[in-house]
């Protein structure tokens, strides 16, 4: 009875593995793409000049990534006939997001990245071994080549990529949010339009004239010195004395204050 458990248990981490190289899958993809809905081997076999068993043998890993779906005949999935057909344009940023994207739908593949990150990186070929071993698969010549096929396609999909000889999970770039794309904070050049607008439309408010510090005499040995900028949000008013007050707390507080 134990036994039993245990073998069931080892069943769960068990994945489809692909029956030939990456270059093949990607001809399998743009083939899937042009063909009709519930197309036939010998259709898609036409369309991409491989042999009906080689498409056949990639089947159920493409079905397992959400590219495909269907019975003895498939169908190209929304996601598999934009990555198909990105491939097809060689648009390569756009291909990427769709490969990662279909990674994603597999629990069991996508969780091979997990391995790579908790050990700090992995030579290429000790991780080709390890998704081979994890697959439950058979250790075979063509076994192997869909392992590989594996590796390349996490790094497609930019999970992964190559470090100093090994593979290590890759950084996501950070993207660019509406928030990002906002104008910078105005400077003094470039003074903010007043929040109650009146007299001038609401607009911007023309720069005004600010009295100048003295300046620091110059001596024989070099001192430090310090430069005040100072940024003033002046309100929007026709009253001349709202800024003769201000100019004179300037003077009296900046330029000559008390001691």
């Amino acid at each position: 009875m134990d036994r039993k458990l245990t073998l069931g248990a080892s069943m769960t981490t068990e994945f489809n593995l692909p029956g030939s190289s990456f270059e093949e899958i990607q001809k399998i993809l743009k083939g899937y793409s042009h063909a009709p809905e519930q197309a036939t081997l010998d259709q898609l076999s036409k369309l991409t000049g491989l042999h009906a068993t080689v498409i056949s043998r990639n089947n159920k890993f493409l079905s397992d990534i959400g590219l495909i779906a269907g019975g003895m005949k498939k169908t190209a999935t929304d996601l598999g006939k934009k990555l198909g057909r990105a491939l097809d344009h060689k648009q390569n940023a756009d291909a990427q997001g769709y490969w990662k994207e279909a990674v994603q739908t597999n629990e069991k593949v996508a969780g091979l990245v997990t391995t790579v990150r908790i050990k700090g990186g992995m030579t290429e070929s000790e991780f080709s071994a390890h998704v081979l071993y994890v697959s439950g698969q058979k250790n075979n010549a063509g076994n192997k080549t869909g392992a590989r096929c594996v590796v390349d396609v996490l790094l497609a999909a930019n999970l992964l990529q190559e470090e100093n000889g090994k593979l290590v999970v890759s950084s996501a770039p950070v993207k660019e949010t509406p928030e990002d794309l906002k104008p910078a904070t105005p400077t003094a050049a470039q003074p903010a339009a007043a929040e109650n607008g009146s007299g001038n439309g609401g607009g911007t408010m023309p720069p005004l004239p600010l009295p100048s510090l003295p300046a620091i005499p110059q001596t024989g040995t070099l001192t430090p010195q310090i430069a005040i900028n100072i940024q003033l949000h002046l309100p929007e008013t026709e009253n001349a004395e709202v800024y003769e007050k201000l100019f004179k707390a300037l003077r009296e507080h900046l330029l000559s204050p008390k001691v």
